[in-house]
């Protein structure tokens, strides 16, 4: 759902154009939030050691539906940040977590690239999941300093150019 909601931002370039990082969070959160009932939708919302950019949580109860971050594409160094920064929001409750990439380079597949490899070169790498899309990449991580603790998530690549 969030990669399609992305697919359409992409070819829309006036709902992306000269935004920044939180901006492009905010329309994701919108779109989330009115996407579920009985849910509470937060931008930097504390969870675990920090606060994660998108958390959607079951109003009922309080309970985690999704944790996200989002960050714009600076490299595969930036991609291992990210995936530390995201794992360390992380408990063994959060089921759907994903993390949302914002690449405003020219060239988009060599990204590709680069993020299945940095992806893989990670140190709680486990495993790939089925592809749910080209520039999407299902992954099981092992928390830190959890390793029997298994974390599915979702590294999604936005092409959004300026």
């Amino acid at each position: 759902m969030l990669i399609s909601a992305g697919s359409a931002f992409e070819r829309k370039p006036s709902l992306y154009k000269n935004k920044d990082e939180e901006d492009l969070r905010d329309m994701f959160l919108l779109f989330l939030e009115t996407r579920y009932e009985n849910t509470s939708g937060h931008g930097e919302a504390f969870n675990r050691k920090g606060k994660t950019d998108i958390l959607l949580k079951y109003a009922p109860d309080g309970s985690n539906i999704f944790v996200a971050e989002c960050k714009v594409w600076t490299g595969e160094i930036g991609l291992g940040a990210a995936i530390d920064q995201l794992l360390s929001y992380l408990t063994h409750r959060d089921s759907k977590t994903a993390l949302m990439m914002f690449v405003r380079n020219k060239n988009f597949n060599p990204v590709l690239i680069t993020a299945e490899t940095a992806i893989k070169n990670h140190p709680n790498f486990l495993s790939f999941t089925p592809k749910t899309s080209t520039s999407s990449y299902g992954c099981m991580f092992s928390l830190p300093g959890n390793e029997m603790s298994k974390i599915q998530l979702e590294v999604m690549l936005f092409h959004f150019l300026d």
